[in-house]
């Protein structure tokens, strides 16, 4: 028998975090509200007519005692229950109302350097290295997984996720703590099989620490391995980070296109809002602020608290520019003394373009997703962008827009939390039923997936829009293309643009065009509209908004959200998207 023990590199983080602590009501006890309201009942006529244990209905009865809405009468024959004056107001409500107790605690929390996966620091315990040097020394065979040269934060959804119970709601954390220190957690392999690994270990730090252990058994003849180089590196594809497929209602109407219907979504969303609005844009234009600054100060009178994120291009200037900008709109903003509208001083680093209101409740929100500079358009190109209504989808678009908060240098802000609480907020409320639509959110490296499933599955369409066109399609975007149109003979492709980057000559967009040609795939400039819209969609049901510029740019795992888009499944959504597309660049053409 043989024992070995695996060092897996680690970060250890601790952070102060405030959180409503209370079990919340459960339908039974709702139900059981109503059906006191119809008159005093005692526990076995309410078991009777349930067929529920006792047990479970008389701690469902002192939980709703305790909060005030039942009170207990006691009479010669037996002990009856009814419900309370104020147990009649609770009982309309779509969810029992909670009276949870607000509490603080530091937490202290792992990540494993491996997959980036985040663990409760019990779950994954840890040493310093001084002790796993002096357990070496000793003689212990130890073999210790290189720890890699990346860097990782903790993430902001993983990390309410693993650290609090179902009774606990995340409300804030400390901006300021500690900073994440390296450590190691020893693994013990016994007979190549790991003990001790907590459920939510991902498959693949299991086969790493299996990889480890054999590599220093086989060669215990001989000069002991001490190290085994890791080759799952951490990576966007983290199920704790890459956001699930949600199963929602989805209908066309919630479709953007085009600059004018743009401009009145972000309007509508405007003027809808009661309690929160966010804009994120890559680009801030000072003339598009001031004109949209009139709708933000009606909102900002009815109490509507206003956030403004901006990110980056590659372009040196328009970055510069845009920082400019800002620092001006900023010292105006301020000599006004208008209250409720903070513009944020950093770049997000992120060409993402997101719109998160509140639709005149703060337990509904909409999200707007795509391709239009909410702040910097004139909204007279064609867009393209997707309105989400789900609670849970728009969750985990807040999710994205809260480590954006971080900036660049990960810090958690009081934005940051406010973030994450309203996220949590949304997942606490009542489920939309489920629909046909399988939508998801997209990050960065994520969209080369989608690429490939459509060269893959595509049977009769295939088409992409894409704002710039550069000599990087070459190599991201045609050699799929071309290899779809070649599996299947019979399939339309077609590829559009509105400009090319200026990183790329008119010779080698007409050499790439006539190589396009001879396979099939049709490639051409739009220029009226000014096409400004990233999709790729195919056949007839799915479809991919986005911030992605498909034919001159490609997302790197350094920083996921430089991209953010929506992948959409629902019958005839590609269809539909195509058709207007279509009849804009038509009508645009003969006017």
């Amino acid at each position: 028998m043989s024992l070995i023990r695996v060092a897996i590199p680690v970060l250890q983080g601790r952070r102060k975090f405030h959180f409503d602590k209370g079990r919340p009501w459960t339908v039974l006890e709702h139900l059981l509200l109503c059906e006191l309201d119809r008159g005093p009942t005692s526990v076995h006529a309410l078991r009777e007519r349930a067929c529920i244990p006792e047990r479970v209905i008389i701690e469902a009865l002192i939980r709703l005692m305790r909060a005030g809405w039942v009170e207990m009468m006691q009479s010669p024959a037996a002990v009856h229950f009814q419900i309370t004056p104020e147990g009649q107001v609770v009982k309309e409500y779509d969810q029992l109302p909670m009276a949870p107790r607000r509490l603080s605690r530091n937490m202290t929390f792992v990540i494993d350097q491996i997959t980036g996966t985040l663990f409760r620091s019990r779950d994954l315990p840890f040493v310093h290295e001084h002790v796993v040097d002096k357990r070496e020394e000793q003689g212990e065979p130890i073999v210790r997984i290189d720890r890699p040269a990346r860097q990782l934060i903790e993430e902001v959804r993983p990390l309410v996720d693993a650290l609090f119970q179902s009774d606990e709601k995340f409300v804030g954390i400390d901006p300021y703590g500690s900073r994440l220190s390296k450590r190691w957690a020893l693994v013990p392999v016994r007979d190549g099989q790991p003990e001790g690994l907590s459920p939510r270990t991902p498959t693949r730090l299991v086969e790493e620490i299996k990889r480890a252990a054999a590599g220093m058994s086989s060669k215990a003849a001989g000069a002991p391995q001490r190290t085994y180089a890791s080759v799952a590196l951490p990576g966007p594809e983290n199920p704790q980070v890459t956001p699930p497929v949600r199963k929602i209602s989805f209908t066309t109407n919630d479709l953007i296109t085009g600059g004018a219907d743009h401009e009145t979504a972000l309007k509508g969303a405007i003027g809808r809002a009661r309690h929160r609005l966010l804009i994120h844009s890559t680009f801030v234009s000072a003339p598009r602020f001031a004109a949209l600054l009139p709708d933000l100060r009606k909102a900002i009178a009815l109490g509507v608290k206003i956030d403004i994120l901006w990110g980056q291009d590659k372009n040196t200037d328009e970055r510069r520019s845009t920082a400019k900008v800002v620092q001006q709109l900023r010292a105006e903003l301020k000599s006004e003394g208008l209250e409720g509208l903070t513009l944020q001083p950093f770049s997000t680093g992120s060409h993402a373009k997101i719109v998160l209101a509140d639709d005149g409740t703060p337990n509904k929100m909409i999200a707007l997703v795509g391709s239009c500079n909410w702040l910097y358009s004139g909204f007279s190109s064609f867009e393209v962008s997707v309105r989400l209504r789900d609670n849970q989808l728009v969750a985990d678009v807040i999710d994205q827009v809260a480590e954006l908060s971080r900036g660049g240098n990960g810090h958690w802000t009081n934005l940051t939390s406010e973030l994450v609480a309203q996220a949590v907020n949304l997942r606490s409320q009542k489920p939309s039923s489920e629909g046909k639509a399988s939508v998801s959110v997209l990050l960065g490296p994520s969209h080369a997936e989608l690429v490939r499933e459509a060269r893959n599955r595509a049977d009769r369409t295939l088409v992409i829009a894409s704002h710039r066109f550069a000599g990087a399609a070459n190599n991201l975007i045609l050699p799929p293309v071309f290899a779809a149109s070649k599996r299947a003979r019979d399939l339309d492709v077609r590829l559009f643009y509105g400009e090319d980057s200026g990183a790329i000559t008119a010779t080698d967009i007409a050499r790439m065009t006539n190589e396009a040609a001879k396979v099939g795939v049709r490639i051409r400039p739009v220029y009226r509209p000014r096409l400004h819209a990233k999709f790729l969609g195919w056949d007839d049901d799915v479809v991919v908004i986005t911030s992605q510029n498909w034919l001159s740019a490609d997302s790197t795992d350094d920083n996921p959200r430089q991209e953010i888009g929506i992948c959409i499944r629902s019958p005839g959504v590609g269809r539909i998207l195509l058709e207007r597309f279509e009849a804009a660049t038509v009508t645009a053409s003969a006017s």
